[in-house]
């Protein structure tokens, strides 16, 4: 939001292109071995072998500063030419060669917080994401709203950010977990043959993360024009913000699922996905169903009226994120019970569709074109994981549940947009009065069909703890 109001549209636009193309590569710096230490640490901990905690930390850190190092020279060495042959543009040399710098120094940054993962210090873990990023809005507003240094101020916060918070995070670190510090290091081929080995069916399954995270971008960039990037990099992160529920919630699940398939509750587990499906379809729906209505206000809100070329692709990707929702859960789901090749597979053939799908319909299409490949995109990632989880998993699709809800947003959609089409008010006076009615009516609708039951709300009581006086309440809405 500061960036869209401190930066033409043509800067901003460029600011991602650039920084999309940079985190291109920390898949291939990081290798899967962060989500290794993630992963050993608590082992080697409870073992109380500190020498292979430090042994491990300090192989990944060197094997991750080559690598971010390599990258960072040689596209520091190109710059001129990545910038004039890729951008279009000289503008982009400088945020390039600050870029390249952040590259390197956010390896350590990662590396230090996967530690703190690792050792279950979660208020550490998620305290320096949260820290890290208000460093960087601090010193955006310093070097593009105060000095208006514009993409290159941008760049420079994060690079500045980002070597702030390594000396802060590990002095802290060196206090709350001084034991990991003073073991030996011994860096063995074992210990990198045990890394590696879990590390690198993580990093195959990130690549085509990698390409649906990065490659659209990228594609507008190449094929269409700066200030599209510009619209797409509002559309994007304003339909992300509804991905952070299912995200809160799979953090969840995850856990539960692995337990309840350790002590063999298969009947149990599928019983609880089957309800995790249906329940966060059902919350996720009349949120999406907000963005596809009144992208313009959303935009216009958040980031300005520059920005309103972008209200379509918001439209589209607030469909997909429908769609990610259970795909997440079962993705979640395939993790749990020991299956993460099922999700390597699945993501794969999303990659192909994505980068396929994005090679054909950004260049006539644009913006729009590239919120449709990710759509369907996830639409096949979804089917894939319904197939497998019925395969393995005592698990029913909620069908009709599905489809009840699917129905209910629908008309909820029909009655907003013929509300508005009849009042004559000014735009958010008309949204908050066509809202509410169509709301109830979805509600209204959900209760009316039974796409919740009160075994459902049993079933949630049980997997996340909730007050008894809360469930007391739900059940009397609910037959």
């Amino acid at each position: 939001m500061l960036l869209a109001r401190s930066l033409t549209v043509d800067e901003y636009g460029l600011f991602y292109a650039v920084f999309a193309l940079v985190s291109f590569f920390a898949l291939f710096r990081d290798l899967g071995l962060n989500s290794a230490l993630v992963k050993y640490i608590p082992e080697f901990s409870v073992r109380k072998d500190f020498g292979a905690v430090k042994s491990s930390m300090t192989f990944v850190a060197i094997f991750q500063a080559i690598f971010a190092f390599s990258v960072a020279t040689l596209l520091f060495i190109f710059s001129n030419q990545i910038a004039l042959e890729f951008f279009r543009t000289k503008a982009a040399v400088l945020p390039i060669r600050i870029l390249c710098a952040w590259f390197f120094v956010m390896a350590f940054y990662i590396i230090i917080r996967s530690a703190f993962q690792g050792f279950q210090d979660m208020p550490a873990y998620a305290g320096m994401e949260f820290f890290w990023i208000t460093f960087v809005l601090l010193s955006a507003v310093l070097f593009v709203g105060v000095l208006g240094q514009g993409i290159g101020g941008v760049a420079s916060a994060y690079l500045v950010s980002t070597v702030v918070m390594i000396v802060f995070a590990l002095a802290f670190f060196g206090k709350r977990h001084p034991q990991a510090l003073k073991g030996k290091a011994s860096v063995t081929k074992p210990l990198v043959k045990k890394l590696f080995a879990f590390a690198l069916p993580i990093f195959i399954g990130g690549i085509g993360g990698l390409v649906i995270g990065y490659m659209d971008t990228l594609m507008i960039a190449a094929f269409r024009t700066l200030p599209e990037v510009g619209f797409y990099q509002v559309a994007q992160p304003t339909a992300y913000i509804l991905w952070t529920f299912v995200g809160a919630l799979t953090t969840v699940f995850f856990p539960m699922v692995s337990e309840l398939w350790a002590r063999r509750e298969r009947e149990f587990l599928g019983g609880a996905l089957h309800f995790l499906v249906k329940f966060s379809f059902v919350l996720i729906l009349p949120a999406a169903i907000v963005l596809i209505a009144f992208p313009d206000i959303i935009i216009r809100l958040l980031f300005g009226e520059g920005y309103l070329a972008g209200a379509t692709a918001l439209q589209i990707l607030g469909g997909a994120a429908i769609v990610y929702t259970p795909f997440a859960i079962l993705t979640s789901a395939m993790a749990g019970i020991g299956k993460p090749i099922i999700n390597t597979k699945a993501v794969g053939a999303m990659a192909c569709l994505n980068f396929f799908g994005n090679l054909l319909l950004i260049p006539p299409y644009g913006i729009e074109g590239a919120a449709v490949a990710t759509l369907f995109s996830y639409l096949l990632g979804l089917v894939l994981l319904f197939y497998y989880a019925r395969k393995l998993v005592k698990f029913t699709v909620p069908a009709s549940s599905l489809l009840k809800t699917l129905a209910g947003g629908v008309l909820t959609l029909l009655l907003i947009f013929g509300l508005k089409s009849v009042l004559v008010l000014p735009p958010w006076p008309k949204a908050f009065v066509v809202m509410i009615p169509s709301l109830l009516f979805y509600g209204v609708w959900i209760l009316a069909t039974k796409a919740i039951t009160k075994d459902d709300l049993m079933l949630i009581a049980r997997i996340v703890p909730m007050p008894g006086w809360l469930v007391k309440v739900a059940r009397r809405f609910v037959r």
